[in-house]
């Protein structure tokens, strides 16, 4: 299996090197097939008047995203971080139901360490799932992130991508490197690592 760039599906291409589908800065996958959705934004968190938990986030480029604390993050962003300043946060991105909007909740603050032996490209995210949904006229992808069993049943959501991906690969686990671009999470590269075996739903 070979590393393919979303732009080009020649056996010779030749991806951006900036982009690396599994950094050190958000964690090695235990396994082959870990789902996963995860990302290293930069920009300023603004709490809502009524809760520390919930605000927005604004990047760089003054695009806004919806966002949730979640409850380990509480105690170190209400002590220990200045929310005047840019910061770069570590979030979860979820795409909301029947929409292209995308919003994030909050699992932490990266801070760059000198040991890291690649640098973080901007606004990257690590997304790990298998393909409900791709159109290469539509440059749109549809990854189900598993996230375990839920009363003896699937625990899924689904993160919507900006890209393009080769035909015919409904039900293949993906490992995808994307980047943040205005609203949308855009394909950078990614690897198929096959046709995955349980029921789909």
């Amino acid at each position: 299996m070979s590393v393919i760039n979303s732009s080009d599906f020649s056996a010779n291409s030749n991806p951006d090197s900036t982009f690396l589908l599994d950094h050190p800065a958000i964690g090695i996958p235990d396994h082959p097939l870990q789902y996963r959705a995860i990302g290293v934004i930069q920009g300023i968190y603004e709490p809502s008047q009524n809760a520390l938990t919930k605000g927005i986030i604004t990047t760089a480029d003054n695009q806004t995203f919806n966002t949730v604390l979640l409850g380990k993050t509480i105690g170190a962003v209400k002590n220990h971080v200045d929310l005047d300043q840019v910061q770069n946060w570590v979030v979860y991105p979820h795409t909301i139901p029947d929409t292209d909007n995308i919003h994030f909740q909050i699992a932490g603050i990266y801070q760059p360490q000198t040991n890291i032996p690649e640098i973080l490209p901007d606004n990257y995210f690590s997304i790990r799932g298998d393909i409900a949904y791709s159109s290469k006229y539509k440059e749109k992808v549809i990854v189900k992130i598993n996230q375990g069993q839920s009363r003896q049943r699937p625990n899924y959501f689904k993160l919507e991508l900006k890209g393009k991906i080769p035909n015919n690969q409904i039900r293949h686990f993906f490992t995808f490197s994307a980047c943040l671009e205005g609203k949308i999470l855009r394909i950078k590269k990614y690897l198929d690592l096959g046709l995955i075996g349980f029921n789909y739903r």
